[in-house]
């Protein structure tokens, strides 16, 4: 008995709520019937969601063997990025350059992302994003930072070129 008179109570409750909404899905009040398209382009870098983004393409990666740690700072006064990766002795020159080229394009595809207005990295070209700004990346044995005779890779490159990351060695 009590479970007839809950679900009759439930049931008017379930079709007096229902009965007392409008849709608005299909006759919008506002007039504006399509959707907005426009590309916007002055959109702020979330620069955190860029590191978290970049950090999830190496976590958990057998592509990467060797490589330590790495980390990125943006000056955008200067319109620069500076990455930095720290290897193990296993790492050669090629497959330094390698890694770099690739977090420099990781940095872009994950701006790209936020600001679609820029493109996404190719084979051919770090993105749209390094159109605008230069980066320095240096590929760096750890137990021999402080000797830069030792670096793997340490270059920088201007703004909308798109040079191939080449080894030191």
């Amino acid at each position: 008995m009590k479970r007839k008179r809950f679900a009759a109570m439930l049931g008017a409750v379930l079709i007096t709520v229902s009965g007392c909404t409008e849709s608005h899905i299909l006759r919008p009040e506002t007039g504006q019937s399509a959707p907005d398209f426009s590309i916007v382009t002055d959109v702020e870098i979330q620069w955190e969601q860029v590191s978290d983004d970049v950090l999830s393409c190496y976590e958990d990666s057998m592509d990467y063997s060797g490589l330590l740690t790495f980390n990125f700072a943006h000056k955008d006064e200067e319109k620069l990025i500076t990455a930095q990766l720290f290897v193990d002795d296993s790492v050669s020159g090629k497959k330094a350059a390698d890694y770099a080229s690739d977090l420099i394009r990781f940095i872009n595809d994950s701006i790209a992302i936020q600001n679609n207005s820029l493109a996404l990295s190719t084979s051919e070209s770090y993105g749209g994003f390094f159109d605008d700004y230069s980066f320095k990346v240096q590929v760096i044995p750890e137990l021999s930072q402080d000797d830069e005779s030792t670096w793997l890779v340490n270059m920088t490159v201007s703004a909308g070129e798109h040079t191939p990351i080449v080894p030191l060695t």
